[in-house]
């Protein structure tokens, strides 16, 4: 079932941060340094994620560590 959250965008240096809500968090399996797909279009932001699984690369494994 779609739910729906409020996301804050912050900032840390010269770079913009969405906060993710942590049910979403959790309910992905997301952690700490993940990387994610991001697509944008003109109707909105879209990051592809299985239901109760990520499709996220985790940075480390992205760098060869």
């Amino acid at each position: 079932m779609p739910t729906k959250h409020r996301v804050t965008v912050t900032s840390m240096g010269s770079s913009s941060i969405i906060v993710l809500p942590k049910p979403v968090v959790d309910g992905f399996n997301l952690e700490k340094g993940n990387r994610l797909e991001m697509f944008v279009n003109d109707d909105g932001i879209y990051i592809p994620l299985g239901v109760g699984k990520s499709n996220q690369s985790h940075s480390r494994s992205s760098e060869g560590l």
